[in-house]
């Protein structure tokens, strides 16, 4: 089963990773990323550059398991779909709340809304 059937128009997706942004902070995911060892990808995402894409295996050590297992119970999913799934995302919605390369503010973040969010990225596409 493709991503696109698992995760249907991938909003759910985008919201589990809101919600996660949200509680956690940006600069918490971030840092999670460079300490997998992600440092160009994540510069690439906040930059102005082309996005560079990640991987399950970098969105595991990311985020973590019992997080995605979270995750993944509220998806109706297993771990490894939805950090496949992250994995597509990701890059996009980090590169489209950090506009020129500018750190969102808390209440900036507390006020993102995923719907619209969603619909700004091009999801069945992201999704394959």
């Amino acid at each position: 089963m493709g991503m696109h059937e698992k995760f249907g128009d991938g909003t759910a997706l985008v919201e589990q990773l809101v919600a996660l942004v949200r509680t956690d902070g940006l600069a918490d995911l971030l840092a999670g990323f460079n300490d997998a060892g992600a440092e160009a990808e994540v510069q690439s995402w906040v930059g102005s550059i082309a996005n560079e894409s990640t991987d399950r295996s970098a969105v595991e050590r990311a985020i973590g398991r019992t997080r995605l297992a979270e995750m993944s119970a509220r998806l109706q999913a297993d771990p490894e779909e939805v950090a496949d799934g992250l994995a597509r995302v990701i890059p996009a919605v980090v590169d489209r709340i950090t506009p020129g390369g500018s750190m969102p503010t808390g209440a900036q973040l507390d006020d993102l809304d995923a719907g619209r969010l969603s619909a700004a990225l091009d999801l069945p596409a992201l999704l394959g």
